[in-house]
């Protein structure tokens, strides 16, 4: 995302115009969707494309438009059907102009936009940081301008290229399970130990930062609630790009490394609990966090699995045992058949990756019980993961067993 310096008089004039013609665009895509009941985009497109163009929008502005429109109705129809309230969507000015592939181009430091008209363009000069300017040749991609108080941004999409690393393929996969939660952001157990990033300061942080929004909004201090917009979202992209690099840098320690996360998509539709809770739940980015561990993996030849998260935290990863029992609270694991011990989120870590293991061994079903035959997902006989004869002495002090 790089701001526009400076854009004079004229120039902040034809944005503020194509803006709004850009919302009225979207806007008559959308109550075309939601009169018909459809986001199909070649339904919207063929219907609406025409009265988009009267409006004085260049072509790959109006295909823009419906692709807003498209986004829209599937985001109001996906609302619906989890049986979630969902007010009639309307399009905004603040979503900013859509930008396709052939309305803009960056020349050296100047973005340059067209008009609609043959041979004319409106140039915009960017503010870029330093670290990014040998980067803006690999900008390909849709794009989007927003205005954001009186300053005018671009996102540019970057498409790098790369040719992925291929790292030791010889023996057994080093297979990492990585558990994500609120309480531990993270937990990973590797052959030689634990990994963990404590979740509770981020917890306390964004619980700060809630209830100072609270305090402000309930003193109408609105003009403190815009200072701060953005700055929470700032700071945990900063954060999951730290978490991501540290654990990619732990995967590369090992041949063959493979990280193995749960597939988590639709968990704010299945788990409900207090406002707070919910609150927590919602400003949860491992969605993010995963995006991140999946791109800088695939530039090292890092291998990344998503497995079933049914019962990995309440299987037992010596007898697989699967009970509610087995988790009498939420830090604490105790198989009640077997009666083995530890901390719960690295018990789901080792369920991971036993569960991993056998899907590339033996592919789905991919549960974190095993099927009958396979092997058992502990210690040395951790199905497909490496590991050595410490690998039951856990070096986590909360992994020590009272029995």
């Amino acid at each position: 995302m790089l701001k526009l310096r400076n854009p004079g008089a004229g120039k902040r004039r034809w944005l503020d115009q194509t803006a709004e013609r850009f919302r009225q665009g979207t806007q008559l895509g959308l109550d075309y969707a939601l009169s018909n009941k459809t986001s199909n985009r070649g339904k919207i497109h063929a219907a609406t494309y025409p009265n988009i163009r009267t409006l004085g929008l260049p072509s790959d502005y109006c295909r823009m438009a419906v692709n807003q429109a498209v986004q829209l109705a599937r985001s109001h129809y996906g609302l619906r059907k989890s049986k979630r309230r969902a007010g009639k969507p309307t399009a905004v000015r603040s979503q900013g102009i859509g930008l396709g592939v052939n309305a803009y181009k960056v020349v050296g430091t100047t973005l340059r936009l067209s008009t609609g008209s043959k041979g004319e363009y409106l140039w915009l000069p960017l503010s870029i940081p330093a670290k990014w300017r040998g980067r803006l040749q690999q900008v390909k991609g849709d794009a989007r301008l927003f205005r954001r108080g009186e300053d005018w941004f671009v996102m540019l999409p970057l498409r790098v290229p790369h040719t992925p690393t291929v790292r030791d393929g010889h023996g057994e996969p080093t297979v990492i399970g990585v558990d994500l939660g609120i309480v531990r952001l993270a937990t990973a157990k590797h052959p030689h130990g634990t990994w963990v990033v404590n979740g509770r300061p981020i917890r306390h942080e964004r619980e700060r930062q809630a209830s100072l929004r609270k305090r402000y909004q309930r003193h109408r201090r609105t003009d403190r609630v815009r200072a701060m917009k953005g700055r929470e979202r700032r700071w945990m992209t900063d954060l999951n790009h730290k978490v991501s690099r540290q654990l990619v840098d732990l995967a590369i320690q090992y041949p063959s490394p493979v990280l193995a996360f749960e597939q988590l998509d639709g968990i704010r539709d299945r788990v409900r609990g207090s406002k707070r809770f919910n609150r927590m739940v919602s400003s949860w980015a491992f969605r993010q966090l995963v995006d991140f561990v999946q791109y800088k993996a695939e530039r090292v030849g890092v291998k990344v699995v998503f497995v079933d998260p049914r019962k990995t935290s309440r299987t037992c990863p010596r007898c697989s045992h699967a009970t509610r029992a087995n988790r009498p609270e939420q830090s604490h694991f105790r198989c009640v058949a077997c009666g083995y011990q530890g901390n719960a989120d690295v018990v789901a870590s080792l369920n991971i990756a036993g569960v991993a293991a056998g899907l590339l061994r033996y592919g789905p079903p991919d549960t974190a019980r095993p099927d009958e035959g396979q092997p058992g997902l502990v210690g040395d006989r951790l199905d497909g993961v490496k590991v050595d004869e410490q690998q039951c002495s856990h070096t986590d002090s909360n992994l020590e067993s009272s029995a």
